[in-house]
């Protein structure tokens, strides 16, 4: 079975990346939060909702786990379509993930495994880089 794992900025120790399970608490509208639970060291911290990204089960060429929002460079993927080189962002929608070229957000493709061993390479993430988007409008709509 497959195991579903997240990440997130926390809100309570800084900007840094946690990782674990989300959860989502909204006993009425004031009170609404969302937190990420670790399973191995049992500790629940308040996350930065928006930063919540899910890992995608990939992993680039440095054997870096690829997360939903992560920013990736894609080399001789379908040339015709994105040609030698291009920046990617991981997105998810429709049920699966997608990259989605930051220069032709029209462009996607679809995140698999056997077609992007060894030519993909993590270069950031939106929340951390988002520099890296060069002017790009919010590609994740």
């Amino acid at each position: 079975m497959r195991e579903i794992l997240y990440r997130a900025i926390s809100l309570c120790k800084g900007e840094h990346w946690l990782y674990g399970q989300p959860r989502h608490y909204a006993r009425n509208p004031h009170t609404e939060k969302w937190t990420i639970y670790d399973p191995k060291t049992g500790i629940e911290t308040d996350i930065v909702p928006e930063t919540l990204g899910e890992y995608s089960e990939i992993s680039d060429k440095e054997s870096n786990p690829i997360y939903e929002d992560d920013i990736v460079k894609v080399e001789s993927l379908q040339p015709d379509t994105f040609g030698k080189e291009c920046i990617c962002m991981v997105i998810y929608e429709e049920g699966c993930f997608w990259l989605k070229r930051t220069d032709k957000p029209q462009v996607k493709q679809t995140l698999r495994m056997a077609e992007l061993e060894n030519n993909i390479e993590i270069i950031g993430n939106i929340h951390d880089n988002p520099e890296l988007l060069k002017g790009a409008t919010d590609e994740r709509n």
